[in-house]
């Protein structure tokens, strides 16, 4: 059951990484191919995956710090609870 209080637009971990690995995969093919021939699109192509490679650093950031404070405030709690047995 899907959680009605989740955005699920929004780009999580695993996605940003198979998008990378698309790209990485992609340029790999390109650069060891037999015979380097460009197509009309490689550039446009390429434009948009450095494009997306910048964008991913400030993202998986904003993932590292939305998860940190899930954990901080799961510690809180479980300290809480912890307290209030003693």
């Amino acid at each position: 059951m899907l959680d009605k209080n989740t955005d699920y637009t929004q780009v999580n971990r695993a996605e940003l990484i198979r998008f990378l690995s698309d790209a990485v995969k992609f340029c790999h093919g390109k650069a060891t191919v037999g015979r380097l021939q460009a197509a009309e699109s490689d550039s446009t192509r390429l434009s948009y995956m450095r494009a997306l490679a910048q964008m991913s650093t400030p993202l998986l950031a904003a993932l590292r710090d939305t998860d940190l404070e899930a954990i901080n405030k799961r510690l809180d709690e479980i300290e809480a609870r912890q307290g209030g047995k003693e």
